[in-house]
């Protein structure tokens, strides 16, 4: 393209604000490069400020300080292990060499800090290959919103996690509402919000300058096919041209908002992104017209959502975490209210189970909804997505007085139904589940010691009985323009695009389909933005 006007021309655009574009700004700038931050939306912060903040990082040196063991070969052969063969191992090894590398460098130069979570295993602990004393996960530390000023009104509000760090119950455990009413009062947050809010504070140190509304829509080439700018659209639909002397980051989000790409791309469409709205596949579409090789495209980092159809977060109702799915006094039943796997593995791996394909009545007998039945017990002992032990439940939630006319309120067989339960009823007997090993893997009672019959398998006897609906939800997809080690996309030659570089849910995830524990989307996204940040500033 000849003659733009350009809007404003320095080295380096990062698309999104998430964590891996912020690491990759912090890296460009720190390299020298002059840096541009787009946010498509009217917050900073993206799906990481919305999440808990963890990232997963091998042989990270908060570990060594808190006195875990790990090293390169365990790491890798732990990843190769969750991949089945669906990821490089030039690319797994990269991670682990280089992880740790980034986390410190960034520990070091920006305000951003970590504790490693006491009491929070890896979730496949269960495992030979796996860790088996500590995490490889990281506990964001309380920062208070005052460090970024006026930028603090902008970070993306989280209606998920109180603030509390991983340690002191965010996520699990018990909450201390003193100690939420004074960080509140102080404007000290944590978990993803704590991420994005340093890092942030770092980008402004450096004088990255980041513009709200305003999309990327379109990548501009050169006369040799690299990439040298970007086309943006604002909120008003105005565009501007942005000029990109060494390269453009895609890193805002990936594709699950976007009806027409997850149909087209994924096993199953993804009724209930557990995700804020803005993810619509505009770096996955950019990339493609580059002539982007892509990977992982039917795979999503896949959540058993729940729903209280009241609660709303940005004109949506909002996909809930859950609860209750791996605790006693409660089994999954598809539409033929037959159990069909373990409730209580990770979000990663539940769902996965809704794609088995029956080839004679020729039907997906486990596409959602399925349904979480439970008994008085589990709600009188547990949280289940907004409903608190105790109070009455909602209207929007299906009970009644017996198996069978719950069966008849959620319209599956009530003889499957009431089968379905009386066997689990002598499983819990026997203290053992031969049709799934519920009560055999870490994460069905993750913090509390790891699953067991006592923890995990207890009667549904006691009514009225429940009913909820599970959909197919994602953290976000993990599909997107391939990257090399630089993080620079690749054609399908497997050559690099001149100028173009991808990180986090924009890219296809460099270690395969997997989820390895708490954070497993972050630590990837946060070492690659930043190696594609160091590499783009250093190119000529």
């Amino acid at each position: 393209m000849t003659n733009i006007q350009w809007e404003k021309e320095v080295d380096v655009i990062v698309l999104g604000s998430g964590g891996a574009a912020l690491s990759a700004a912090v890296a460009a700038a720190d390299n020298g490069a002059s840096v541009l931050v787009l946010e498509k939306t009217h917050q900073i912060g993206g799906t990481t400020a919305y999440s808990g903040g963890v990232p997963w990082v091998p042989m990270n040196h908060y570990m060594k300080e808190a006195g875990y063991e790990d090293n390169r070969e365990d790491a890798i052969n732990f990843i190769k292990r969750l991949a089945l063969g669906r990821a490089e191992d030039k690319m797994i090894e990269r991670f682990v060499d280089k992880g740790h590398e980034v986390f410190k460098a960034l520990h070091d130069k920006t305000p951003l800090r970590f504790t490693t979570p006491q009491g929070y295993p890896e979730y496949y602990k269960n495992l030979p290959e796996a860790l088996k004393n500590g995490t490889r996960s990281l506990d964001p530390a309380p920062f208070s919103l005052d460090e970024i000023g006026e930028w603090g009104m902008s970070l993306r509000q989280n209606p998920i996690f109180p603030p509390l760090t991983l340690n002191e119950g965010g996520a699990v455990g018990g909450i201390d509402f003193q100690m939420i009413a004074e960080r509140m009062q102080n404007n000290i947050v944590t978990m993803g919000r704590s991420l994005i809010a340093s890092l942030f504070k770092g980008c402004l140190d450096r004088g990255v300058e980041t513009l709200l509304h305003t999309a990327g829509k379109e990548l501009v080439l050169g006369d040799d096919r690299e990439i040298i700018g970007v086309i943006a659209e604002t909120s008003d639909g105005e565009k501007k041209y942005f000029k990109a002397n060494k390269g453009v980051i895609l890193a805002s989000g990936g594709f699950e908002w976007n009806k027409q790409l997850t149909k087209a791309f994924l096993k199953m469409d993804i009724t209930h992104p557990v995700s804020p709205p803005g993810n619509e596949g505009d770096a996955l579409m950019m990339a493609m017209k580059a002539g982007a090789a892509l990977d992982n495209m039917s795979e999503a980092w896949w959540y058993p959502a729940m729903v209280d159809p009241t609660f709303e977060y940005e004109d949506h109702v909002m996909a809930q975490l859950g609860g209750g799915r791996n605790g006693p006094n409660s089994i999954v039943v598809n539409k033929h209210g037959r159990r069909f796997t373990n409730e209580g593995t990770t979000y990663n791996d539940m769902p996965r189970a809704f794609f088995n394909f029956d080839a004679v009545e020729f039907e997906f007998p486990n596409e959602a909804p399925v349904w979480m039945i439970f008994d008085q017990q589990l709600k009188d002992s547990q949280l289940i997505i907004t409903m608190t032990p105790g109070d009455p439940a909602p209207e929007w939630v299906d009970q009644a007085p017996t198996i069978r006319e719950l069966a008849g309120k959620i319209g599956v067989n009530a003889d499957n139904l009431e089968d379905e339960v009386a066997k689990w009823n002598r499983y819990c007997e026997d203290k053992k589940d031969p049709d799934f090993r519920r009560g055999t893997t870490q994460f069905e009672n993750l913090t509390g010691g790891g699953a067991s019959p006592e923890a995990n398998l207890g009667k549904i006897e006691k009514g009225p009985f429940y009913a909820l609906p599970i959909y197919l939800g994602a953290l976000g997809t993990n599909g997107g323009p391939k990257i090399d080690e630089n993080g620079q996309v690749v054609n399908f030659a497997g050559q690099p695009i001149k100028g173009l570089y991808a990180a986090g849910n924009a890219s296809a995830n460099p270690i395969g389909p997997i989820y390895p524990s708490a954070g497993g989307t972050i630590g990837t996204g946060m070492v690659f933005g930043y190696l594609a940040g160091e590499h783009a500033a250093k190119s000529n």
